[in-house]
């Protein structure tokens, strides 16, 4: 599938629904364009309701001026939140495609995320429904204490963090929101971003611009994930505002 066909499929199921953060397009912003790799990115932040369809590409890293004829390799939406029509919106990007859930395994392993796969050739279309419903039961107060006493440790390392959270995320509640934004506030932790993001925890957004003000120009990497991550929150704020209006 070529990049303007996957777009056009885009189009064609998201047509009309708000878009809450402006595009993120890799080969539009020169930023990024020493950025190592074989592919070109992109994202796009749909939402309607309290829901979200986040949209990120892959396609050959081509001349930006040829990117339309360029193949797309992954078509990827994260759906969060609740919203049916997003999800069924989701859903008509897979309409067409061959089943094929062999391109999934040993790429996510059993991380809860429940994930639909087709192929279009060799372009991957997947959608994945990042929210569980129903609450998540809460962590032992030993394992609890365990884990945000290593998030407070001065002598920790970068790695322990970044474990200690994701250990933490498998709890999704308020005391855990509030670990991570203690977290941020006395170090960086890109983990710990993402998990917040992902639940729309907008009071995450005043941490991540500073750790984007502090990116060095020569880091296209950490620059581009920062700036995805600011924009996801950038539509989770656009949500909020849309609802308190109505």
């Amino acid at each position: 599938m070529k990049l303007s066909e996957a777009l056009a499929l885009l189009e064609r199921s998201f047509g009309g629904v708000e878009e809450g953060a402006p595009r993120l397009v890799e080969a539009e912003d020169a930023r990024f364009g020493l950025r190592p790799s074989a592919v070109w990115l992109e994202y796009r932040w749909y939402v309607s309701g309290r829901g979200m369809a986040e949209v990120f590409l892959k396609s050959e890293r081509v001349r930006p001026e040829a990117r339309a004829d360029a193949e797309a390799t992954v078509v990827r939406v994260h759906v969060l939140g609740a919203s049916s029509e997003l999800s069924e919106r989701a859903g008509r990007l897979l309409v067409g495609g061959q089943s094929a859930p062999e391109r999934l395994m040993g790429l996510f392993g059993d991380d809860g995320v429940r994930r639909e796969c087709v192929a279009f050739a060799r372009t991957s279309v997947t959608v994945e429904h990042w929210d569980t419903p129903g609450p998540r039961p809460l962590l032992a107060e030993a394992r609890f204490g365990a884990l945000t006493e290593r998030l407070a440790d001065t002598d920790s390392t970068p790695e322990e963090r970044h474990e200690a959270v994701q250990r933490l995320a498998d709890e999704r509640s308020p005391r855990v929101v509030e670990a991570l934004l203690g977290l941020l506030s006395r170090h960086p932790s890109l983990m710990a971003l993402r998990v917040l993001s992902e639940w729309g925890e907008v009071r995450a957004r005043a941490p991540l611009r500073q750790a984007l003000a502090a990116v060095r120009p020569d880091n296209p990497s950490d620059l581009w994930n920062l700036t995805a991550l600011d924009r996801r929150l950038e539509a989770w704020e656009f949500m909020a505002r849309q609802s308190a209006a109505r």
